[in-house]
């Protein structure tokens, strides 16, 4: 599956046009933040994203039958009247682009969670955080996971789940497994009827490495967005699994998406992120360069040697010839990295 980069609607690369409210909330929204529109004079578009991808999405919502507009590169803007808020892009070249969203005056403000951005081969990804679906190949489930919106929640001005899926477990020993190269991992969810039975728990591993641990202190049932698991680990390549070993029925606990930030540098030929191994583009001038440099060298070191030996034929020839070696060596090393 494509790499999707996830942009919190408090990134810093995110433009707000004109004075805007950011908020922090408890559950609900990604990162539990959201941002809303605090003027109606944004002439310009409320906010705007430079980006390097193929496809670009904005996680927003507004009252029903509420106008707002968007604007892609130098086009101009079109309306989404018939939206709940959000915006998907069509697929775009590869290469820069700019997302202008703007409001309507005279209409409630709409609200901004979250963006995502499909990555192509010019995208910058170390240290930005990617995102895999529920439904991503990359991850493998065993049990008896379920998928669908079980509950069926309409979630009005809150966001829904992430692309519209969940993977939902109601039994001790459902697991899955996802490998990734970054520095940290996090799981988002949703759990219900948690109010039915114990707290629900779930063994996490990472490496080898593993931990059990219960609901987040303050968790609230049936609302998206929960982080479930966080860890913060070494640059590099790990496998993570995670194992449901508490649950009861009629409990339920949903996985949303799983978000981690790269340490790779650009997309590989299989579509992976991977880090980069490419020659940089100067390297072919700086080659050349010091190709120049060292014939001049060479050259201008034969004839040194020419000069010096049309004048020992005037001189006497020494009882003795010194001869002088220099050798040249290098020095490599070598590093391993063990992972546990």
């Amino acid at each position: 599956m494509p790499i999707t980069l996830l942009v919190d609607d408090q990134d810093p690369q995110i433009q707000y046009l004109c004075p805007s409210s950011h908020q922090t909330v408890s559950g609900s929204y990604y990162n539990n933040t959201w941002t809303i529109p605090q003027s109606e004079e944004c002439k310009e578009g409320w906010f705007e994203y430079v980006f390097y991808g193929t496809r670009v999405h904005v996680a927003a919502s507004v009252a029903p039958d509420a106008e707002y507009l968007v604007k892609l590169d130098d086009g101009p803007f079109m309306s989404q009247s018939a939206g709940d808020g959000s915006f998907t892009s069509s697929t775009l070249t590869d290469g820069k682009h700019t997302i202008t969203y703007a409001a309507v005056p005279g209409q409630l403000p709409p609200i901004l969670d979250y963006l995502t951005v499909t990555a192509g081969s010019l995208t910058p990804l170390k240290g930005r955080t990617v995102v895999a679906d529920d439904t991503d190949d990359g991850i493998t489930y065993s049990g008896t996971w379920s998928n669908g919106n079980l509950l069926g929640v309409p979630f009005d001005y809150s966001t829904s789940f992430y692309n519209n899926s969940t993977h939902w477990s109601r039994s001790n020993g459902d697991n899955f497994r996802f490998e990734f190269e970054g520095t940290s991992i996090s799981i988002y969810g949703i759990v219900a009827n948690i109010s039915s039975g114990t707290n629900i728990t779930a063994e996490y591993v990472i490496d080898g490495v593993s931990r059990i641990q219960g609901l987040p202190i303050g968790t609230l049932d049936s609302l998206p967005m929960l982080e479930l698991f966080h860890a913060d680990v070494e640059p590099g390549n790990h496998t993570f699994a995670m194992n449901v070993t508490g649950i009861q029925a009629p409990q339920a606990l949903g996985i949303d998406f799983i978000a981690y930030n790269t340490s790779a540098e650009i997309i590989a030929s299989s579509g992976n992120p991977r880090a980069s191994h490419q020659i940089p583009p100067w390297a072919p001038k700086v080659i050349a360069s010091v190709s120049s440099l060292a014939v001049i060298l060479l050259l201008g070191s034969f004839a040194l040697i020419w000069c010096r030996r049309k004048r020992a034929k005037t001189q006497q020839p020494s009882m003795s010839n010194n001869v002088h070696t220099i050798e040249f060596g290098s020095k490599s090393s070598v590093e391993s990295l063990s992972k546990k």
